[in-house]
């Protein structure tokens, strides 16, 4: 495995994980391009078609919902190679058991050389202060614009951020470094890649993760429950045996009743 230079600071673990998530022999994440992602199954009842509309302008799919505003938002955010209407998808097979809820699915900022898009670049092997600084700058220009766009500019407690893989290091990232401060965040199949900043407001985060993950391993995820627990967040840790880089649908049904719980309090 070829070796990794970072000119940042990182723990031991996010050091092997981002190796990992670098090597070419696991290039592809849960983005869609793997055969065993599929839209998961719905909490209760059966799953809605849904009409994705597609947003030329900010490389956004949603999902059709009523002309009135949603008291909540989920924003999916996809993995390396992916795209928006992949996890747009999973909005509509989760419309029945969380109304009144607004899914967007965007497509990340950059293209990747080989298809699809991506957060950040990690061809090169190199994760530099510069790359992370622009990754972050585009992403929140993405989500701000999402925000205002659908109505909760003054409202990100009824927003939640839901991501895997690369796009659940976005999220974590966001939220760790103090610079959104969401209702929710789910992380599948992630990792926490800099240490976070202390959280006095206690965001929730569901860390979930496969154990037979080859990609990012499970450790990332117990790594960054530690963190994020010592730095004040509520968190929620679930592994899942026989489960790989992948959304299974017991973690799908899992998100859905974690979203649906920190929504209807």
């Amino acid at each position: 495995m070829p070796r990794l230079n970072f000119a940042v600071p990182f723990t031991s673990a996010s050091i092997f994980l981002m190796m990992l998530l670098s090597s070419p022999a696991h290039a592809l994440d849960a983005s869609g391009t793997r055969a065993d992602l599929r839209a998961p199954k719905p909490v209760a009842g059966p799953i809605e078609a849904g009409v994705p509309l597609v947003d030329q302008a900010k490389g956004a799919v949603a999902i059709k919902t009523s002309q009135t505003k949603p008291r909540r938002l989920v924003i999916f955010l996809h993995g390396i190679r992916g795209s928006g209407s992949v996890m747009a998808a999973i909005g509509s097979s989760w419309q029945s058991s969380l109304t009144d809820t607004r899914f967007v699915a965007p497509d990340a900022p950059f293209a990747h050389r080989s298809g699809g898009r991506q957060w950040f670049a990690v061809d090169d092997q190199v994760l530099r202060p510069d790359r992370i600084e622009g990754a972050r700058k585009a992403f929140d220009k993405l989500m701000a614009g999402i925000v205002e766009r659908e109505g909760f500019k003054g409202d990100l407690e009824s927003v939640a951020f839901v991501g895997v893989s690369q796009g659940a290091i976005m999220a974590l990232d966001a939220v760790s470094s103090g610079r959104w401060k969401v209702g929710a965040v789910i992380s599948i199949a992630g990792l926490l890649p800099l240490p976070p900043k202390a959280s006095a407001s206690k965001i929730p985060v569901l860390l979930m993760h496969g154990e037979a993950d080859q990609t990012i391993p499970s450790v990332a995820s117990v790594a960054a429950a530690g963190q994020l627990r010592g730095a004040g967040y509520d968190v929620t840790l679930k592994l899942y045996p026989q489960v790989g880089h992948t959304i299974s649908s017991e973690e799908a049904r899992q998100a859905v009743l974690f979203l649906r719980d920190r929504f209807d309090r």
